[in-house]
């Protein structure tokens, strides 16, 4: 519990940091616009992305099978 609340409060104080930053940068900005400090992520998941990391996945996937887990001991 006390973990959590600890996790928490980093949290909050990472949320208050970037809220600084865009503060500061919007200040100093000539003519500042709210797309120009933070852009929303896209919904979804791009197609491209899920091929290239299942490829990669594929990929480890081989070079993993070259070894021999099953022994034990590591003799």
């Amino acid at each position: 519990m006390l973990i959590a609340e600890q996790e928490s409060r980093y949290d909050e104080y990472e949320r208050q940091a970037s809220i600084a930053i865009m503060n500061e940068a919007a200040h100093r900005a000539k003519r500042p616009k709210a797309s120009d400090l933070f852009k929303r992520p896209e919904e979804g998941v791009k197609e491209e992305t899920l091929k290239k990391k299942a490829e990669k996945a594929e990929e480890t996937v081989e070079w993993l099978s070259q070894f021999d887990f099953s022994k034990k001991g590591g003799n």
